[in-house]
């Protein structure tokens, strides 16, 4: 969190963000094996973008605001909460979560 301690960010947002990211990477991505996963922080004028990347089996498209299904975390619902902007991009290769955060007020 020191990348974006004491620039005006929501830390508790953006962290609570990250970790549930993370932790939906480490614990889908790579069932039975392991492999990496990444996290970059960028600042670009008034925004933050935090960027979860993985290699591995690639995430179900779910839709912006969809009902979890049975037995599923509200993970995503929760991005789309805390973020600005929430996509996540499932591909062949892996996943790519993509989180932007403005300063409040903004």
């Amino acid at each position: 969190m020191e990348a974006i301690s004491g620039r005006g960010f929501d830390e508790h947002a953006v962290g609570l963000a990250a970790t549930e990211a993370l932790t939906n990477a480490v614990r889908h991505a790579y069932p039975g094996s392991h492999g990496p996963v990444t996290l970059s922080v960028k600042q670009a004028a008034d925004q933050l973008v935090v960027v979860v990347a993985d290699e591995g089996i690639g995430a179900r498209s779910v839709p912006a605001r969809s009902r979890p299904e049975r037995g599923r975390g509200m993970g995503l619902l929760l991005l789309r909460e805390l973020c600005t902007v929430a996509r996540v991009e499932p591909g062949s290769s892996g996943t790519v979560v993509t989180m932007a955060f403005a300063r409040p007020g903004r």
